[in-house]
């Protein structure tokens, strides 16, 4: 089945966020184009400009593009959750320890699929160094759409964190961030602990490292 956002796999940094930002550059121009060309109802402008559908074959069509058209609801979301990707890609490059890292595969516009992650890298002897799970969740609420659930599962961390060497994060909105870390939620009962990185990216994204709660404790 085709994607908005096509997977990729063994690639460098430097070139997936190459070609996500054409891709990403792509979706906006065409998003853009498709209310400037239409004419909805004011009584049912919200439900119309949702469901209205983005046409994804036309012009210099990027090579990450897999679809011919989706909605533009949906168009929004996938850009929002590239944006974050994008700027965890780049913060993962900056890191100094990660000298010589690459993408092992890259999921830009799937979602909760438990065969595997949105992001892994792999570090100069091909081996396993990060896991990441990447959303744009607009909540201050640590429960909303049970999303924590779905990226703490697909990370292999919801009975106890693995202790194999391998990081594991999830790269999402700041807001969101903060309400996962937040030090009054019932952390008794969870196996993981986070620590919250801020990026320094243009659309505020936050890094959560998940931990072992038996290696840390809670302030």
């Amino acid at each position: 089945m085709p994607h908005v956002v096509e997977p990729f796999k063994n690639t460098e940094f430097e070139d997936a966020i190459h070609h996500l930002r054409k891709a990403h550059q792509f979706l906006i121009s065409r998003a853009q184009a498709t209310i400037i060309a239409s004419d909805f109802d004011k009584l049912k402008w919200g439900c119309s400009v949702k469901r209205s559908i983005v046409k994804l074959n036309e012009g210099d069509v990027p090579k990450l593009i897999g679809k011919t058209e989706e909605k533009f609801g949906e168009v929004v979301n996938i850009v929002a959750t590239v944006e974050r990707l994008m700027d965890a890609i780049e913060w993962f490059a900056e890191q100094p320890q990660n000298k010589g890292y690459s993408i092992l595969e890259c999921h830009p516009s799937t979602s909760d699929d438990t065969s595997g992650n949105d992001l892994v890298i792999i570090d100069p002897n091909n081996r396993i160094a990060i896991r990441c799970e990447v959303c744009d969740v607009v909540s201050s609420n640590a429960g909303s759409n049970n999303k924590e659930k779905k990226d703490i599962r697909n990370l292999g961390c919801n009975e106890l964190v693995p202790q194999d060497g391998v990081k594991r994060y999830i790269c999402t909105s700041r807001e969101f961030a903060s309400a996962l870390a937040n030090s009054k939620r019932k952390w008794a009962v969870k196996p993981y602990r986070y620590e919250l990185i801020e990026t320094r990216g243009s659309s505020g994204t936050c890094m959560l490292l998940i931990q072992s709660a038996c290696n840390k404790k809670v302030k």
